[in-house]
Order: C-alpha cells, then structure tokens, then sequence
C-alpha cells in the first residue's frame, strides 16, 4: 500500500513540475551542434555583402562592425571579433581587439591579414542596440535558457529580432 500511494506521489509532483515549468524552445540550453554552427557560417559568408556595404559606406548609427575570426595554432583554435578595415582579393585586413594566446604577436591594436576561409562571422551594432548580423551570437542565444537570455541581452544590450 505503502510504494502504490509513494508512486502516486511521485508521478503527481513530476506532473507538476513538467506543468508548471513555462514553455522553452526546443534549443533552450541545449549545447550548439558542429552542423549548427556550420549552418550559422554559411549565412555569415552567404550576407557577407551587407558587411562589404558597410564598410563602403558606414552609417552613423553604427556604434560596432565585427569580423568574427577564427585563429588557430598547433593544438587549438580561437574565435575572435575583430574590426575589419579593408577586403582586397579574399582577404580582410582586420585590427585586433583582444589578443590571441596561441599564436605570438596577435596582440591588441594590431593589424592582420586574414584569408576569407578563416572568417567566422560578421556583425554590425547599431546605437540602439539592435544587431546586424551576428548570425553566431543569434544561434548562441537561441541556445540560452530564458533566464541567460535575459542576462545576456542586460549585459549587452543587444536588440535580437
């Protein structure tokens, strides 16, 4: 009688918590595939001429544009943003916002030529927040429980539509 009326109880607070919890995407913190992540560079490259177009032509209300950039070394990579300054022939000349740990001299302030094959993703922050592009940071958000979601948007200030 007794492990008939503990089941019970189980299955009835399971059943809560399955019912109350709010509705979540199907990606809400769940980790970013190899295929997902691949799908996301292939619509960065494929809108690169939003990029190309910005950097022609810069709007004022422009605050960031990003060049995602993937740095790799011996044993391990580092995706990076970047600010591009020029594309000539399938090489962007980018500056260095933050510095790279696996390959010397990669530091702060300084400028690289990086093939079009190393390029992740691009991004363009208006004043107001809103984001262009980006199209990493948006699966990455798509992958964020609601509460990160939160928190990330309060940190950045991002407008992700």
């Amino acid at each position: 009688m007794y492990k008939s009326v503990q089941l019970k109880i189980l299955l009835v607070v399971c059943l809560l918590l399955v019912t109350s919890c709010g509705s979540r995407s199907s990606l809400s913190g769940t980790p970013v595939t190899d295929e997902q992540f691949d799908a996301a560079v292939a619509q960065a490259h494929d809108t690169l001429n939003n990029l190309f177009q910005a950097l022609l032509s810069p709007k004022s209300s422009y605050s960031f544009v990003g060049l995602k950039v993937r740095f790799t070394g011996r044993e391990a990579s580092e995706d990076i943003w970047t600010e591009p300054v020029a594309y000539f022939e399938g090489d962007f000349t980018i500056k260095m916002i933050d510095g790279v740990t696996i390959k010397p001299g990669l530091n702060t302030g300084r400028y690289v030529v990086v093939p079009m094959d190393d390029v992740l993703d691009w991004v363009i922050i208006e004043d107001d927040g809103t984001l262009i592009g980006g199209f990493t940071i948006r699966l990455t958000y798509d992958h964020m429980t609601p509460e990160e979601k939160v928190e990330f948007i309060r940190v950045t200030g991002y407008k992700i539509e």
